[in-house]
């Protein structure tokens, strides 16, 4: 039976740290391009270095090829050479909770490890607060792969 890559346990984000990443996706929100549902979204990854990455969901009159917020985030923390993400934040204007959706739950799992917090923010701030592994607790990972052959 294969076993998974342990991955380290990052360390707790700082309060400071969590305020940035909080007011990086607050910034992101209102940036959002939603103008077939109006619904707004902003997030943001801080990374294995301290450095917090936005994102802002893109939506596209083709429905199926928007962008959520999370994937903008991820991307922006990859191109900028992060490779862990060590916090999520994610904010919108809904009564329900705004959770990312399975699609992008996945996507925060190939750089999170499963006690990575998930803030979920409303306009007056923390709704809740998830782990990777409350949100994607039977994840499809690295794990799961065939070994490449030596």
């Amino acid at each position: 039976m294969a076993k998974a890559r342990a991955t380290p346990t990052p360390a707790a984000p700082t309060a400071l740290q969590v305020r940035r990443l909080f007011a990086a996706a607050r910034t992101a929100r209102p940036r959002a391009h939603a103008p077939y549902s109006k619904f707004q979204v902003g997030a943001a990854v801080l990374d294995e270095r301290g450095r917090v990455h936005a994102g802002c969901n893109v939506e596209n009159a083709a429905y199926p090829q928007g962008l959520c917020a999370e994937a903008g985030a991820l991307s922006a923390m990859v191109l900028a050479g992060g490779r862990q993400a060590r916090a999520v934040a994610v904010v919108a204007a809904s009564p329900l909770l705004t959770t990312p959706c399975g699609g992008c739950r996945q996507k925060i799992a190939e750089f999170a490890g499963p006690a990575c917090p998930v803030y979920v923010l409303g306009p007056r701030g923390v709704r809740r607060v998830f782990t990777m592994a409350e949100l994607l607790p039977f994840g499809f990972g690295e794990g799961h792969l065939p070994k490449a052959a030596e």
